[in-house]
């Protein structure tokens, strides 16, 4: 049926650590007493943890949190409208420049020496202006978004958790908690959440052909110490899941922080992420929301008539129109500059048919899959409050710009931990996470020392011309 047609899935995905399972969690002393001090604009920069952790301790009515989510939308759009000027402002400073290399052309057939030279720092200006001209249009369509749901979604958290979690404890108690959609969690690895995996292995190889055809497939990583390690965590995580076909994993050259999984077993993990990763938990966390989408057959049923060509030419459309108003050329330099997942990255999942309860199932089968390997499934938000916190930094927020409301994923995430039957300890972190993660850090900052000719890369330049290098606003320190 769908023999013709490949599928291709990127999703980004969250995580955790923390131990947790079942219990209810109840603030200390301690705590209580420094809560009446919090006020809603303190509760909305808190750690989704922290909030869940006092719940019981906020009072927000409804009307303030309507009032501070207005605020929010007003401070949202303040930013907007400045961000608009600055890019006004930098194109006014571009069209200068440019003007300038015209005059400069019209002075001789050849360049002198101090031609050259000026034509050099005018090409290097010009290239520095288009990225802040790109990286404005990204905070404004994309980033700044991210920053404000995820404000809102911890207000919603500090409102709704409390009646949640009485509700689940009334479930409980009744005895119908396995009743929920996947409550079956004891019959993991037996159970059969969408029939026809098997059927999917040629659509995840076509689909792998392709990308490589395309040249959108990165380099996988040809190192041993980093390929066993992600082999054995792989496996470790796989046999307690209910995939029904062989876990194929690849970690890929990227610096992107980013993940996908491809029907039939085929998950690709970025270097990147490996070296985001704060923890053994936090990277589970990752992987088994990835195997989530291909147990339950997400991107096979989604995509039944979408083909990589035509997915990606829609999304390039999508993206020519979000972040440069129909400029297609801004386009092709964020996505050079950024690399693979650029175009990955503004795919509109409304566009392509993704059901954002798709998303959430991939949640909710993830936190027991890590459950299930004895990982702390906290770890899945911990990655996600740390992905969407980091402003500016579009390599990790601009994942959730096409995804359901934090708030939802958040709740629905918390909702199922609690659910879980508790355990009384977690795995949290492993001296073998350790080694491959310093090993990879280490071989990374060895590369970035090395001259850029010598460098394997995914990106190319905008001109041939060497300028001088900035770090890349937003960037967390030390991060490759």
């Amino acid at each position: 049926m769908f023999r013709k047609f490949t599928v291709l899935y990127l999703v980004f995905y969250l995580i955790v650590p923390t131990g947790w399972g079942g219990q209810q969690v109840l603030a200390s002393p301690a705590q209580t007493a420094a809560l009446p001090s919090l006020d809603l604009q303190k509760i909305a920069e808190m750690s989704y943890l922290d909030i869940v952790e006092r719940a019981d301790q906020f009072k927000i009515s409804p009307a303030q949190l309507e009032a501070l989510t207005q605020r929010f939308k007003k401070e949202k759009e303040a930013e907007r409208e400045r961000l608009k000027a600055q890019i006004k402002s930098l194109e006014a400073r571009q069209k200068t420049l440019q003007k300038q290399l015209d005059d400069l052309n019209k002075q001789a057939s050849r360049d002198t020496p101090e031609m050259a030279e000026r034509r050099k720092d005018l090409h290097c200006t010009i290239v520095k202006i288009e990225k802040e001209i790109a990286d404005a249009k990204i905070r404004r369509e994309t980033t700044l978004e991210v920053e404000y749901e995820n404000k809102t979604a911890k207000l919603e958290l500090a409102h709704r958790w409390p009646e949640e979690q009485r509700e689940i404890r009334r479930q409980v108690e009744a005895g119908t908690a396995r009743q929920r959609p996947f409550g079956n969690v004891d019959d993991i690895g037996v159970r059969v959440i969408r029939e026809g995996q098997g059927d999917d292995i040629k659509r995840g190889q076509d689909a792998i052909q392709e990308l490589k055809q395309l040249g959108l497939m990165p380099p996988a990583l040809e190192d041993q110490t980093v390929k066993d390690y992600m082999n054995q965590l792989g496996k470790k995580i796989s046999i307690n899941t209910d995939l029904k076909v062989p876990l194929q994993l690849t970690v890929l050259d990227s610096e992107e922080i980013n993940a996908f999984a491809l029907p039939g077993g085929f998950l690709f993990i970025n270097s990147g992420l490996i070296l985001r990763a704060e923890s053994e938990s936090e990277l589970a966390g990752v992987m088994a929301h990835e195997i989530g989408h291909v147990t339950a057959r997400h991107s096979a049923r989604l995509m039944k008539k979408a083909t990589i060509a035509s997915i990606l030419y829609q999304s390039a459309q999508l993206a020519a129109l979000i972040f440069t108003g129909g400029a297609v050329s801004l386009l092709t330099y964020y996505a050079l500059q950024y690399g693979f997942t650029a175009l990955g990255l503004v795919i509109s999942l409304t566009l392509l048919g993704v059901s954002r309860e798709y998303e959430l199932e991939a949640d909710q089968l993830g936190v027991q899959y890590v459950w299930k390997s004895g990982y702390d499934p906290k770890g899945f938000i911990t990655f996600f409050d740390k992905m969407a916190s980091e402003k500016g930094y579009v390599r990790s927020t601009s994942f959730f710009r096409t995804h359901p409301a934090f708030a939802d994923r958040i709740i629905r995430s918390f909702r199922e931990i609690t659910f879980l039957p508790p355990k009384e300890e977690y795995v949290m972190d492993s001296p073998e996470f350790r080694q491959a993660h310093d090993h990879l850090k280490k071989m990374t900052e060895e590369l970035k020392k090395k001259e850029p000719a010598e460098r394997p890369t995914l990106r190319r330049k905008r001109i041939d011309i060497e300028c001088p290098q900035e770090p890349e606003a937003g960037r967390p320190p030390g991060n490759p």
